[in-house]
């Protein structure tokens, strides 16, 4: 089994979402609405699906039917089909359906419906015959039921942003039976409501560009990748949702030959790729009644645009063989699977303008990539060079690691709690952004770390401190 899957597979597990996505199904029947004790009319939802990377598979491929939201008052479906997705092709967020019509009300939990869940291992030869594949048992009997942090409301005139990310290496379980490894799929999902801004990642979408402003840097871009449902059995075509993208002297341009360029380079229905950050702008709608509503729109602030078409710009994945040099160059071997001959080492150039960010969209430096760091660079490739133009790379920056077993004391007084594990025991402490979920079958619940029991297995993902504690970020507990 193969140890470069980069970060270029950024769990597109959330992709999980995809569905999600597609999901932006239409507001509903089976069931009924939001709480409509709380509110009345219609909002929207935007369902935004981010990744985490995976060191096992290369493929993550689940078969998604439906997709609810659920309140004490019913459901809403938001997709009911059969669509497959990759949950490891996405090195960024998408914007996979913007859904008006929703209900207003109170929901408390998204529930996906699963019938097949395939995990694929690529060989190191890039002969497919000879790649494996694995069908883990689906977790309550394929009803996944994801639950964020509380209750999330959907208001009348507003939009409510979703996100979904789920963590490939701890949702997926090796289980030793003999000398043969098996695995099971539990559902480590991060669920996050975003009010303001998409804060942690960047948003990808690709479309058309048009009503092209040059005096403030702005333009519409359409015919985007966002499906829209409009009930339960159809996927509204030929008018896929617009939104408005805004620039300014950051945000990086490269044209459709990977080179660096300017704002006047856009054309007028011209297709182009952008990253940014998506945010709700607050405003008054302009009805005659009087009636005054707050209404939300949905804009992208552009840190990326790559012009052309989506093709054009290729991700490959792999591991750095090189520190950058001084004219800005480094060495990465290609993981398999990406449609080129390896093994394959190629150049990647660093240009003007090439974004370089880690998993989690956080800016890093040209000293953060070094031998054996797990990279995925997005550019335009020269085969006859070896030479990859890039314009956006990501490093995996994280140094985390793992422990495996039983709560001792909560607290323990020294560090936070006492984790048993057969390497001795370890005090773990936590602070306001640790994440704590406890996965039974088909459910992924956040906790507080103070309802940890006495002997109940855990594992725990984090650094040590130089202070003797182990500083947790994540704490999965069954």
């Amino acid at each position: 089994m193969t140890n470069l899957k980069s970060t270029s597979q950024f769990l597109s597990i959330v992709l999980f979402s995809l569905i999600f996505a597609v999901v932006a199904g239409c507001s509903g029947t089976n069931g009924g609405t939001g709480d409509s004790a709380n509110a009345s009319g219609t909002g929207s939802v935007a369902l935004l699906l981010t990744d985490a990377p995976s060191d096992i598979f290369e493929e993550v491929n689940i078969t998604v039917v439906k997709a609810e939201l659920l309140s004490d008052g019913g459901r809403v479906t938001l997709f009911q089909g059969e669509r497959t997705f990759n949950l490891l092709d996405l090195t960024d967020a998408r914007i996979f359906a913007i859904r008006e019509g929703i209900p207003a009300g109170t929901y408390s939990k998204i529930r996906l419906t699963l019938t097949d869940i395939e995990l694929v291992d690529y060989n190191d030869n890039d002969d497919p015959s000879d790649d494996k594949t694995y069908h883990p048992k689906l977790p309550g009997n394929g009803k996944l039921d994801l639950n964020p942090r509380g209750t999330f409301d959907v208001v009348p005139g507003g939009t409510l942003v979703i996100q979904i990310d789920m963590d490939a290496n701890k949702s997926i379980h090796i289980v030793k039976r003999g000398r043969n490894d098996e695995y099971n799929f539990r559902p480590v999902v991060f669920i996050d409501i975003v009010t303001d801004a998409f804060q942690e990642r960047f948003v990808k979408l690709h479309g058309n560009m048009f009503n092209i402003d040059s005096t403030n840097q702005s333009f519409d871009l359409c015919n985007t990748d966002i499906p829209v449902q409009v009930d339960d059995d159809h996927i509204k075509t030929g008018t896929r949702g617009c939104v408005h993208v805004e620039t300014d002297s950051s945000t990086s341009i490269f044209d459709a030959s990977g080179a660096p360029a300017g704002f006047g380079d856009l054309g007028d229905g011209e297709p182009a790729t952008v990253f940014g950050r998506l945010q709700r702008v607050h405003h008054s709608d302009d009805d005659d009644d009087d009636d005054d509503h707050e209404m939300h729109d949905l804009v992208l602030k552009a840190a990326l645009i790559e012009l052309g078409p989506e093709t054009g710009f290729q991700k490959l994945s792999g591991i750095a063989t090189s520190s950058v040099d001084t004219t800005d160059q480094f060495t990465m071997d290609v993981d398999p699977g990406q449609g080129l001959l390896t093994p394959l080492n190629l150049t990647v150039q660093i240009q003007k303008g090439t974004l370089l960010i880690n998993r989690k969209g956080q800016p890093v430096s040209a000293t953060d990539i070094a031998t054996g760091k797990l990279v995925s660079v997005r550019g335009v490739l020269d085969v006859d060079k070896k030479m990859l133009f890039a314009s956006l790379i990501v490093v995996d920056t994280d140094s985390s690691t793992q422990l495996i077993g039983t709560v001792g004391a909560n607290p323990d007084g020294v560090c936070g709690f006492n984790l048993v594990t057969t390497g001795g025991d370890r005090s773990i402490s936590t602070d306001s952004n640790t994440r704590v979920f406890k996965i039974t079958d088909g459910t992924s619940m956040p906790i507080d770390v103070t309802e940890l029991s006495l002997n109940q297995p855990v594992d725990v993902y984090g650094e040590a401190l130089s202070n003797g504690c182990f500083a947790a970020h994540t704490i999965i507990a069954f």
